[in-house]
């Protein structure tokens, strides 16, 4: 009598239709003739309780099934290795009680040992890694995870974001299986399925938070001189915001799910702050800058119900994302030679200090549901203050073109120095996640030693708590922009900041400064 059949064998062997042994690193076949042995990640798809035998690796994988076993790394895998092991114990506690995650799919079929190990590592510390406070990180918890459950597209972005995390922290192959490859298989395969669902028709919240997922796992491996498609995705999620209205629906609704994706939402906005980021033409057609999703903060600005009120995911201000918006959108019309008239810049300006200046004499309150404790009020309020000042150099830098060394961006620098020196640092579900802005907006300035060391001490902290590539991209970033700047002879700042950033980006992508 044949014993259960295995699914642990190689891909090669799979291939082959061979019985594979199985051996770790390479299989006795593999061996044999000299063939590469992968073990690469497997999921198989289930419609119900039968599986129809689809897997991740097809196009055939159809929306609403589940996921229910992997084959690859064996019991000591890399989900065994790094979850409960190694990584678990360089990143700092996110919780003092664990998020559960649920054993079972919807549909009664109980989530395979490792998959399920993988996404404790995205419940307990992806997500924390994302969250300003435990209550956030409670949102997307409750709002995310047991959408996964109903959603392959969802799951196959979340999975490959919880991968992208562990390589993150430095693991990169256990037991011949390479983290970068099970990633790769991922993103070809949940991509597949994302594209199949959107051309069923499915335009809704789930899609919108599988698109951010990809962004963020773009954001956790990405590797200078390689290229990022999560500019592509974030158009994506344009155009589903655009056909259906779905962020009023966010803004309107309430419950778990909702709260979730609200703080997705929010990430998306943030994400179209960033300087130096290019329009994206979807589907070939060529984008206009006007039309990179300003307009949704055009009409949140005449909201009476929003009011100086820090955003509980963010760490500062919805009024102040309006803010860092319209500097983008001016600064790029600046680049594109169009008519820019100093009285907008002006403008602009003027309602930025007047933010600023109220806001130092009436902290404004957290929009977050629990009462927060007089240590988190004030955290949030340090993280708030701080990207003020980052944008006002962003606005003396982009619009005013004016050099590092000039008393109004050496003030804003001073001030977000002297404040981050009073948060507290390199923790998850904490405010300094989001951190990686000022820091670089910061370090951009920095022309003196100890300005320079001072910035580095501080990213090496920040990836400390959050683990991501981008964190090391953006310290070697700026060491390559210090460098520059010693080359043309500028070690007083006298010139402007975003020379020197044309300088660095010519012919590269610049790392997403957000906090993800």
């Amino acid at each position: 009598m044949p014993g259960p059949r295995s699914r642990q064998g190689c891909t090669e062997c799979r291939r082959r239709r061979r019985k594979c042994d199985e051996q770790r690193p390479i299989c006795g076949q593999c061996s044999t003739f000299g063939r590469s042995c992968i073990y690469a990640l497997k999921v198989v798809w289930t419609d119900g309780l039968r599986s129809n035998k689809a897997t991740l690796e097809g196009p055939q994988a159809r929306p609403g099934a589940s996921v229910i076993e992997d084959s690859g790394a064996g019991e000591n895998s890399v989900l065994n290795d790094t979850v409960e092991g190694s990584v678990s114990a360089t990143v700092p506690a996110a919780s003092e009680v664990p998020v559960p995650v649920p054993r079972y799919l919807p549909n009664g079929v109980p989530v395979s040992p490792k998959y399920h190990r993988l996404l404790n590592y995205f419940s307990n510390d992806i997500l924390a890694s994302l969250s300003c406070h435990p209550s956030v990180h409670q949102d997307l918890c409750r709002g995310l995870v047991p959408a996964t459950l109903h959603s392959p597209q969802l799951l196959s972005a979340c999975l490959a974001l919880s991968a992208a995390g562990i390589l993150s922290r430095g693991l990169s192959e256990v037991d011949g299986v390479a983290i970068s490859r099970i990633i790769g298989h991922l993103q070809s395969s949940g991509l597949s399925l994302l594209r199949t669902a959107l051309e069923a028709g499915q335009m809704n919240e789930t899609i919108l938070a599988t698109c951010l997922i990809w962004c963020l796992t773009d954001v956790f491996t990405y590797r200078q001189g390689a290229s990022s498609s999560w500019r592509i995705h974030l158009q994506g999620i344009k155009a589903i915001l655009d056909s259906n209205q779905t962020h009023r629906y966010f803004a309107t609704t309430s419950g778990a799910a909702q709260s979730a994706m609200r703080h997705l939402y929010f990430l998306y906005l943030s994400l179209q702050t960033l300087p130096h980021v290019p329009a994206v033409a979807v589907t070939g057609l060529p984008v206009k800058h006007d039309d990179v999703s300003f307009e949704t903060l055009d009409d949140l600005e005449d909201d009476p119900s929003l009011g100086p009120k820090i955003d509980g995911f963010l760490g500062y201000s919805e009024e102040l994302l309006h803010i860092m918006q319209k500097v983008n959108r001016l600064a790029r019309l600046k680049v594109e030679n169009a008519e820019i008239t100093q009285y907008e810049a002006d403008i602009l300006l003027g309602k930025l200090n007047a933010m600023i200046n109220r806001d130092s004499e009436a902290p404004p309150g957290v929009a977050i549901y629990p009462v927060l404790s007089p240590e988190s009020n004030r955290e949030f309020e340090l993280c708030h203050r701080t990207f003020q000042q980052a944008t006002s150099i962003h606005v003396y830098r982009r619009l005013y073109h004016m050099p590092s060394n000039s008393p109004q961006i050496q003030t804003a620098v001073a001030a977000i120095g002297k404040m981050v020196t009073n948060m507290a640092q390199g923790q998850p579900c904490h405010t300094w996640v989001a951190m990686a802005m000022p820091l670089f907006t910061i370090g951009c300035e920095a022309f003196a030693d100890e300005q320079q060391s001072f910035v580095l001490d501080k990213i090496d902290k920040l990836y400390l708590c959050i683990g991501s590539y981008h964190v090391r991209i953006i310290r070697q970033a700026l060491e390559d922009i210090w460098r520059i700047r010693r080359e043309v002879g500028d070690l007083d700042g006298h010139m402007c900041a975003v020379k020197l950033l044309g300088k660095f980006i010519a012919g590269q992508d610049l790392p997403l400064i957000t906090h993800c």
